[in-house]
């Protein structure tokens, strides 16, 4: 089997990266792939939620932002026991052809915590492409934890958002060919 390639999608904040990815969810799997892994999407100024590709499950990530209880990271009050779910997820998640994780940041890449899992998840697990976003900031660092030897970098923009969905969803669909012998 060939090692996974992984696509790290980043941009600046709010530029549409959780709107590319869940796109991008929906055309390949009305290819028919198997697609996995979390999307976090906000819901509020301090409000995380995820949706789990696996199950569907949805549920908060944060708790209030005023809780005495938590993991304090910027605006947001992490929910450990969301935290620990979203693991849970991830590792369920393979083997797959798609991997999707929007997104890792400040708390995997510079803390060790969250589901800083999925980065050793991608060396050892059976997929054939996995979708990574990450913080414009936190590119190299992400690219230093990296599993595969082969990797690329989109950079999401305004100009570009829009079309990244299918450019990106017709490589994978190719990559994905099920003649190859890769997971299903």
């Amino acid at each position: 089997m060939l090692e996974p390639r992984i696509v790290l999608l980043t941009g600046e904040r709010q530029v549409g990266k959780t709107t590319l990815c869940l796109r991008l969810t929906d055309i390949l799997r009305q290819a028919g792939l198997k697609v996995t892994g979390l999307i976090t999407q906000h819901t509020g100024p301090h409000d995380l939620e995820v949706h789990e590709l696996s199950g569907n499950a949805v549920y908060p990530l944060t708790l209030p932002y005023d809780a005495e209880a938590g993991l304090l990271m910027g605006r947001f009050r992490m929910d450990p026991t969301a935290l620990q779910q979203g693991c849970q997820a991830i590792r369920a998640s393979f083997p797959t052809q798609i991997f999707i994780l929007d997104e890792i940041g400040p708390l995997e890449l510079l803390r060790g915590q969250g589901w800083a899992s999925a980065l050793n998840l991608l060396r050892h697990e059976k997929l054939v492409l996995a979708f990574v976003v990450v913080r414009s900031e936190l590119l190299i660092k992400a690219i230093c934890h990296l599993p595969a030897s082969f990797y690329t970098v989109v950079r999401v923009t305004h100009k570009n958002r829009d079309s990244l969905p299918h450019s990106l969803g017709q490589a994978a669909i190719e990559l994905c060919n099920p003649e190859e012998g890769y997971p299903e």
